[in-house]
């Protein structure tokens, strides 16, 4: 567990997971966080981002497609809150207030469709900002194409200091120039982060309460604000579409398949291999072309994997050897 270094001496963590979105680009009745990627659902990969953190209280807010997103979660120990309107991710998260009962410390916000990030990213900023003392910490990332994602308004003054978030349909043209984007991540006082909400409005092209506005609330008050700006390209990528699924999968695959390489695994024909993240490898294993492993599947030191071999769920012993074309899965 990731503990000594965020958890600011007895100052605990709650999560908020965001999850109520309809996903309508996705153009399905399947919520959009309940699409899989590599064999999990991406609130799936999202909450494993969080499995090592120091963080006493988890809360999911879902909303379309609820029933789905509560089933999966039954075997998770977690509070479940359902956004009955969809009036915003503001809105959202003051569902969860309830939820987090007296709880008193500093809250991670993050959205259930950001597959991508990394665990040590997401440690990297918790510790960042309880080092640094600021009531709002929100993580940010620089891309060549921001379009589509809120963008971090900065002062012109030395020090470039936030002054605010402004929305993509909100945005003058001259904003939608600006290349530093909010991921959808904070990190905050719960004290204030409620407190702030309650101050949020609608009066925006969606109609709808926004998260981001409490950064507008923060500056006002003259509260210690800061954006920590250590989000690769790829990790502040949101799945919005069954495009940005395959791309997902992509770049996961790639992540995957090197960690093991480093590791000491060979691969043959490295990118038509297809490899989920619970599957576990040993030093010296050899995977031939085409092969797919999925589950849990464990693999021994020194097996070989022939090509166009299936294996989901099973243990292959050490020095084993799966011939071409195999399909193997557990009972």
């Amino acid at each position: 567990m990731i503990e000594n270094s965020i958890s600011g001496g007895s100052r605990p963590w709650a999560s908020i997971i965001l999850a109520a979105g309809k996903g309508t680009r996705m153009n399905s009745e399947i919520p959009k966080v309940m699409h899989h990627l590599l064999g999990k659902p991406l609130i799936g990969h999202v909450l494993g981002l969080l499995r090592n953190l120091d963080i006493a209280s988890r809360v999911v807010v879902t909303g379309h497609g609820s029933d789905l997103v509560i089933d999966y979660l039954t075997e998770y120990n977690i509070n479940l809150v359902v956004q009955e309107q969809q009036l915003g991710t503001g809105h959202a998260v003051l569902c969860a207030k309830a939820a987090l009962g007296e709880f008193c410390g500093n809250v991670l916000i993050i959205c259930g469709d950001t597959p991508l990030l990394k665990e040590s990213t997401l440690a990297s900023f918790m510790k960042d900002h309880v080092c640094s003392g600021r009531i709002l910490s929100l993580l940010s990332a620089h891309l060549k194409d921001p379009g589509g994602y809120g963008r971090v308004l900065r002062s012109a003054s030395e020090g470039a200091q936030i002054q605010g978030i402004v929305e993509e349909k909100d945005a003058t043209g001259a904003q939608r120039l600006l290349t530093e984007i909010n991921t959808g991540i904070y990190a905050v006082d719960s004290d204030f982060l409620f407190d702030a909400l309650d101050a949020v409005g609608c009066d925006n092209v969606q109609g709808e309460y926004y998260l981001t506005d409490i950064v507008g609330v923060a500056v006002s008050r003259g509260v210690s604000i800061g954006a920590v700006s250590s989000a690769t390209e790829d990790e502040a990528w949101g799945v919005n579409s069954r495009m940005d699924l395959a791309r997902a999968e992509t770049i996961l695959l790639d992540r995957i398949r090197k960690s093991w390489m480093e590791f000491g695994v060979s691969f043959e024909l490295y990118e038509s291999v297809y490899i989920e993240p619970d599957v576990v490898l040993s030093r010296d294993v050899t995977i031939g072309p085409h092969v797919v492993l999925k589950g849990r599947t464990t693999v021994g030191k020194g097996a070989k994997l022939g090509a166009f071999s299936f294996l989901e769920g099973v243990q292959v012993p050490p020095g084993s050897t799966i011939p071409p074309f195999s399909k193997l899965i557990s009972a």
